[in-house]
């Protein structure tokens, strides 16, 4: 009877898999495991996507809300600036079909300003330029906001994105008045500030600062231009005294870049060497810090065209190839155009010992 029952279960569904059941759970189990996983992380993101880059507390409803958390997401955390525009052109449509808020309100003009910066990154700049100068103009007359702090806020937003687009299109005086006011801007709505605010507001001034001096360095009053980055350095080198890597981090070398590109602007080829040489001794200190590295090669491709146009082909040749090594180990600089000087010197060289 024991027998006939066995060989009656074996028959069945479950009789069938019973051989692969340890299988199955285990899948089961690795499945649950990914599952709850994967839900886990998707709430650890949303949350971490609303605290780091809240959406405006004027805008109420779930399914915009979620639109501007995928923009921010695409902004921030895995950039693309295509999908960012349309996740918040999206976002803006619902606004303006729920009718809650106007044009003009803070919500609505802190998307515009994202979505000009999303256009300019995407090359779209003669779009994001009118959007901006439409939101800059709304700002300057006081038709948008409702708080003192939030237009001051709203300047600097929007100058952030309109000044790096007038420098690349040549616009120097435009962009002297747009870091101008930003600078203005940020001082005004620090004094208005809480504490908590202090370190990022006296960053972001430090930014501007060094944005005006190297625009009226590109307009060619390289005086001003080496006033205002000498003053900026002066408060950067006591800021650097924590030996952590921060959002500090290298702006000094940033303006002894700028300040030896002015001096060689100047005439003052010695001055730009120092000031390119302390800038690598900077750069020494953070080793796979991406600025630090940008900035060391944009430093040697400087020290290596300060030696060639002093006839030093030798010492020109010597930091064509630091160039090089220093692309290797980083992966920053210009590898065509580093390999194009290093043969055109070889090539010179050989041609000397030859005569």
């Amino acid at each position: 009877m024991f027998g006939l029952n066995r060989a009656f279960h074996n028959n069945t569904p479950r009789g069938k898999l019973q051989p692969y059941m340890r299988t199955i759970k285990l899948v089961s189990a690795v499945s649950a495991l990914v599952f709850f996983s994967v839900g886990g992380f998707c709430v650890y993101l949303n949350d971490y996507l609303d605290r780091t880059y809240p959406a405006h507390p004027a805008i109420t409803n779930k399914a915009t809300r979620k639109l501007l958390r995928g923009a921010a997401l695409r902004e921030h955390i895995a950039p693309d600036p295509r999908i960012a525009y349309m996740f918040l052109l999206r976002a803006l449509e619902d606004i303006y079909a729920d009718g809650e808020l106007s044009e003009d309100s803070e919500a609505v003009q802190e998307i515009i300003a994202r979505m000009a910066d999303a256009a300019a990154q995407a090359g779209e700049r003669g779009p994001a330029e009118q959007m901006l100068e439409d939101s800059w103009s709304k700002v300057e007359q006081k038709k948008t906001g409702e708080s003192e702090g939030w237009r001051m806020q709203q300047i600097c937003r929007l100058a952030d994105v309109l000044g790096p687009l007038q420098t690349s299109q040549g616009k120097h005086s435009a962009a002297i008045s747009t870091y101008g006011a930003a600078l203005r801007a940020s001082k005004a709505a620090h004094e208005l500030a809480d504490n908590s605010q202090h370190e990022e507001f006296l960053l972001k001034q430090a930014n501007y600062v060094t944005s005006l001096g190297e625009a009226f360095a590109l307009s060619g009053d390289y005086d001003s231009a080496h006033t205002l980055l000498s003053s900026v350095l002066v408060d950067l080198n006591e800021r650097q005294q924590s030996g952590k890597v921060d959002k500090w981090t290298c702006l000094d070398v940033v303006v002894m870049l700028d300040l030896a590109q002015v001096e060689h602007k100047r005439g003052d080829i010695k001055q730009s060497r120092q000031w390119a040489e302390a800038g690598l001794s900077v750069t020494g200190k953070w080793s796979r810090v991406g600025a630090c590295d940008n900035c060391q090669a944009h430093l040697l491709a400087h020290l290596a065209k300060l030696s060639e146009s002093q006839g030093d082909i030798k010492g020109a040749l010597q930091y064509y190839e630091l160039g090089l090594k220093h692309f290797n180990d980083t992966q920053t600089g210009d590898l065509e155009k580093l390999e194009a000087a290093t043969r055109r010197l070889n090539s010179q060289m050989l041609q000397n010992v030859d005569q």
